[in-house]
Order: C-alpha cells, then structure tokens, then sequence
C-alpha cells in the first residue's frame, strides 16, 4: 500500500506512595502527589530521578536526571507543544549518549509494566521519557516539539494489521527508492521483526529492496511494543523502517525520521484494539 492511498504510572488523587515494584528491567519507586508523580529509578550501577508534574492545566513539566544530566520538558497537552531541554549538572550543554538511552529504555519498560490510571502527567512521562530513550546522539537535547493532527502527524490506527510502505533517506538513497523501502506490516506485536528474505528471518536487513517486514509494534511511536494500546502514525511507520533497515537508533541518517516522528510520540492519540 503506498503513502498516497493514506494521505488522501500509578497515580491517586492524595499524598501516598503509589508503587515500588523490582524486575528484570530495575527497581521503580513512585509516589504521587497532589499535581503528579515522581519517584526514582535504578538499573545495574545505574540510577535517575524524576518527576512529572501539572503546572497549569494541560501543561506538564517533566524532569529527569541521570549520570549528572538533567533532562527536562514543559509540554502543552492543549497547544500540542513541547519545549525539550537537556544539559549537565554544571549547566553546561550535554548530549544523550548510548549509556544513557539504554537506562531510559529500561526506566519506560519499568514504567510501562507498572500500574497507572492513564493521568496526563503518568502517560507524558513516559511518553516523554520513551522520546529521549530513542534520540540519537547528533539531534540537539534543546528543541520545540510542534504538532498537529493531519498535518504534522498521520495516523495509522485504520491500517492496523495491514502492510504499508515505509521509507526513508540517507546518504545513499532518497525516499521511495526501492533500496530505502519496506512493505511493513502495522501494529503486530513480537519481540523481534521479522524480514522475508524466500523465507522469513530475523537476520537484519540492510538496504534490501522491498522486503515484506513485521513484528515488535512496527510503526509504533515508541521503542518496541507498549503494554497497552499503540500510537501508530506514518512518521513513527518511517522512522522504524530507517532504524531496522542498515542504521541504528543513534543513526545521523535517521535523525531527519527521528524528528519527524517526535510530534507524533508526544501528542498523536493511542489506537483502540491494538
């Protein structure tokens, strides 16, 4: 199916510990409070802190520190608008590194596995939290995060189970070019993707014409499968493809994906029966 056929977190109410859970992916402690949540979290000889908290209605500011950079993020639910910042302890500017991304990908499975009641400022946490795990080394920690439905971002919750094109661009190849392109199946859940190749493998793929891909929630705003409903869009669709298909989530090839995808992450609705 080509683009041109789609384009036409526990939190209560009082003061209280809300959870404490120990798993393969690390030791989550939250607490709410009486504008949102914020606990801590440790993985390994790693640990962060955070808290996500309503400062107005419909905006949320978010912090979360770890090895000695604090990450923050005023988001506007209502505006659909972000303000993302990064930078080191002494104030000075930093960048998200491997080591990094590896513990917030962990710290969003932690926060995806435990219970939440779906508050704004649970679900922007970690959707906000799910963004920085996946921001390659060379995209700037200070940006503005703008979207709006149709425009910026185009679901693909009415395509669920079915395969659509996927793309990408890099040094080599431009968007649609067969070498750049996957027919990718939307929405299936699996720990791995799968690449049918005469036969189906899990073998990554590097810049193969026109394979047929599924699997691990492709086109899903957000590192692998989620616990509850997906947020399935055309750009999160691209961006999957580019990471799977020859570069690697820290790819400069995929910043302009990356980016393109982010709007999607922070504001585009979850997808029923998905």
């Amino acid at each position: 199916m080509r683009r041109s056929e789609i384009m036409a977190m526990c939190v209560t109410v009082l003061l209280a510990a809300c959870s404490s859970s120990e798993g393969d992916n690390g030791t989550l402690d939250v607490k709410s409070t009486q504008s949102g949540v914020q606990g801590s979290y440790s993985v390994g000889e790693s640990s962060l802190r955070f808290s996500s908290r309503e400062v107005e209605p419909g905006t949320i500011d978010v912090v979360v520190s770890l090895h000695g950079l604090d990450l923050t993020a005023v988001v506007n639910s209502k505006q659909n608008a972000a303000e993302v910042d990064g930078f080191a302890a002494d104030g000075t500017d930093s960048q998200l590194v491997t080591e990094d991304r590896e513990v917030l990908k962990n710290f969003v499975k932690a926060l995806d596995a435990a219970a939440s009641d779906g508050s704004l400022a649970a679900t922007t946490l970690y959707r906000v939290s799910s963004n920085w795990s996946q921001t390659p080394d060379t995209v700037p920690l200070a940006r503005s995060v703008v979207g709006s439905e149709n425009r910026s971002w185009v679901s693909l919750c009415g395509y669920y189970g079915s395969y659509v094109d996927a793309t990408h661009d890099d040094n080599n190849y431009s968007d649609f070019s067969p070498y750049s392109t996957s027919h990718a199946h939307v929405g299936y859940r699996s720990s791995s993707t799968f690449y049918y190749i005469g036969f189906w493998t899990t073998t990554v793929q590097n810049h193969k014409p026109l394979l047929y891909e599924y699997g691990n929630c492709y086109g899903n705003c957000g590192a692998g499968c989620p616990g509850g409903a997906q947020t399935l869009t055309l750009d999160c669709h691209d961006h999957d493809q580019c990471v799977r298909n020859g570069h690697a989530i820290a790819s400069l090839y995929c910043d302009d994906e990356f980016t393109s995808a982010s709007d999607d992450e922070f504001f585009a609705p979850t997808c029923s029966g998905t």
